[in-house]
């Protein structure tokens, strides 16, 4: 699968680890490459579904069109589809509840 990052940032983070853990915590940062490193395994966006660790699923409301894959405890990762079924758009890391 392809992946795009909306930011350098985001793909920096994935690039390297460090970063990732100076930015989000050890647990997160390591989770967050993780999680990469697995959606770039997948054939496509509905293998990704099919892979209950990751929890993926569409978010409501103001964030529709937007999906959530779980990292650790409240947060998440969130992706859009690309143009294709076969790539996706890291948008964030977010913690799911705000705080």
């Amino acid at each position: 699968m392809q992946v795009f990052f909306r930011t350098r940032r985001l793909q920096r983070n994935y690039e390297d680890a460090t970063r990732a853990i100076a930015d989000w915590g050890h647990d997160v940062g390591l989770r967050y490459v993780q999680r990469i490193s697995e959606i770039l395994d997948a054939q496509d966006v509905d293998q990704l579904y099919r892979t209950p660790a990751l929890r993926l699923h569409p978010l409501r409301g103001s964030r529709a069109g937007e999906l959530s894959i779980y990292l650790t405890g409240r947060w998440r990762l969130i992706i859009t589809r690309g143009d294709t079924p076969q790539s996706v758009i890291i948008e964030e890391v977010s913690n799911h509840y705000g705080d």
